[in-house]
């Protein structure tokens, strides 16, 4: 097949540029001229407006140029070997860019029955959209940031160009189009020559509620809230009242090693000059699911810490908040891929329970309460757990709290708590070896990842576009979107592009 010939613009694309660079001297003669007496911010402005349509004509000049030397193509045949024997000139569409509107014209290849071919819209990548690749990335970097409505704004603001906000979100649901399958591609490239670091492999995963539409939320045996029977006119009762669906958040990271003592982790800074600093997460990479189910999330964490680790050469640890199913999960995983795998509670939930149980046996605003919570704590945190149970139950004894009051609840719920988790409160090796003892990177990616975005006063969100929000707001935390990007873009020419022509087609420049 023949390729796309260049050529420079003849005669008349030589005029039409001395045109535009009329235009410019005219209006930089205008805005300088000794009797426009214009502010600093008049003068910007006109600048930005006018200039605007400069850009816009000087993106037509190039385009026209481009189609005035496109040369008929020999050999076009369809992706079902169906070939175009008719070429016409004179077919234009318009792409709206971010100075407005520019109308492409190229030639169709045609043929009897058949749609029509137009190598030349391959040649320039252009979108399904009208509107442009740029245009698009402008769009969903503001989305990310705020809500449609204020995308909306900086889009008209930035370009002149208003957008509805179906089409914002339709447009940020196709660009995270390739999301899923982004990591997995760039897993060869990631992992080759590198290095294996020193220090543990950190893994972490949580959750957090994100209001859906009704027909969003996720189906269990109970009736859905829309579906179920209200109990009242204009309140919501018991159980009538969720409206949320969670998204699972992991997380990868590395830090490095600081031993420290369980003196060092209970001590107040001001009170101990001494003291140590947790360690530092470093290399964070998060991924983020509210379409599939935790599973898929444990699974995506899985991958990628096997990917940092391949030969399996460092200690992997699990930060979990103690939910026994997320336990589960990822014991299962571990066992799937043959990995050793160290979990640890987190210590600040630890904490919770201590502090909820000194309650119930101190007067309120009692000073020892600090006291004896950190005592237990430094007890636990030197592997005494199972002696901190058995003091909670000595004085449960002593001072037996009202049967089936909420004291007796609290003490039942901690006892059942430090019982149940001891297998994973192995804080005396967590510390000696320098890991991190808390989960504050999951939560904290909980808050910026979802929370910030997704819990905007009023938002209530379909699913499309919710997992396409969450996915492009995971894959900007790590570093990746400008990759991701120009990775999309490839995809989507060889989706929109070259799979419509058989054996594919060759363009030279």
């Amino acid at each position: 097949m023949e390729g796309y010939a260049g050529g420079g613009p003849g005669a008349s694309a030589d005029a039409g540029l001395a045109v535009l660079m009329s235009e410019l001297a005219g209006l930089a003669c205008e805005l300088a001229g000794a009797g426009a007496a214009r502010s600093f911010d008049e003068i910007e402005q006109q600048v930005l407006v006018r200039g605007r349509v400069l850009l816009r004509k000087l993106v037509q000049h190039v385009v026209d140029g481009q189609a005035a030397a496109e040369r008929r193509l020999a050999g076009v045949a369809d992706a079902a070997g169906v070939p175009r024997t008719r070429a016409e000139r004179g077919h234009a569409r318009t792409v709206i860019s971010q100075f407005g509107p520019v109308v492409i014209e190229r030639m169709a290849y045609r043929a009897p029955g058949r749609p029509n071919l137009y190598p030349r819209d391959a040649a320039l990548n252009l979108p399904p959209r009208r509107y442009s690749w740029p245009l698009q990335r402008m769009v969903a970097e503001y989305v990310l940031a705020g809500a449609y409505e204020q995308a909306q704004r900086f889009v008209a603001a930035a370009t002149g160009i208003t957008i509805g906000k179906q089409q914002l979100e339709q447009i940020t649901i196709e660009a995270a189009a390739d999301a899923p399958g982004f990591y997995p591609a760039l897993a060869p490239e990631r992992g080759a020559g590198q290095e294996v670091p020193a220090g543990p492999l950190l893994i972490s995963a949580d959750c957090k509620g994100v209001a859906m539409l009704p027909g969003a939320l996720r189906r269990r045996g109970a009736k859905a809230p829309a579906q179920r029977v209200r109990t009242f006119e204009k309140r919501r009762g018991t159980g009538e009242k969720g409206h949320k669906r969670m998204a699972q958040t992991g997380c990868v990271f590395e830090a490095e090693p600081v031993p420290r003592t369980p003196e060092q982790v209970m001590a107040s800074k001001a009170r101990a000059p001494g003291s140590k600093d947790p360690p530092r997460a470093l290399r964070r990479w998060y991924t983020v699911g509210i379409a599939a189910d935790r599973a898929e999330t444990i699974r995506a964490v899985f991958d990628e810490a096997g990917r940092r680790d391949p030969r399996r050469e460092r200690t992997w640890v699990a930060l979990v908040d103690g939910d026994n199913h997320q336990i589960q999960m990822i014991r299962a995983q571990a066992a799937a891929r043959g990995t050793g795998l160290v979990i640890v509670i987190d210590f600040i939930h630890v904490l919770e329970y201590l502090w909820k149980a000194a309650w119930c046996f101190h007067p309120p605003r009692d000073p020892a309460i600090e006291a004896w919570v950190t005592a237990q704590a430094l007890g636990i945190l030197h592997g005494r757990a199972a002696q901190v149970s058995e003091t909670i139950r000595q004085l449960a004894a002593d001072r037996p709290p009202r049967p089936g009051s909420e004291h007796a609840k609290i003490i039942c719920k901690t006892l059942t708590y430090l019982d149940a988790k001891q297998p994973y409160l192995d804080y005396p090796r967590a510390l000696a070896e320098g890991w991190p003892i808390a989960t504050g990177v999951i939560e904290g990616a909980c808050r910026h990842l979802v929370q910030d975005r997704m819990g905007i006063t009023g938002a209530r969100w379909g699913l499309e576009g919710a997992q396409a929000i969450l996915w492009l707001r995971a894959i900007r935390a790590n570093g990746d979107l400008d990759t991701y990007w120009n990775w999309h873009l490839q995809q989507e020419h060889h989706r929109n592009h070259l799979s419509r022509y058989q054996h594919g087609l060759q363009l030279a420049a």
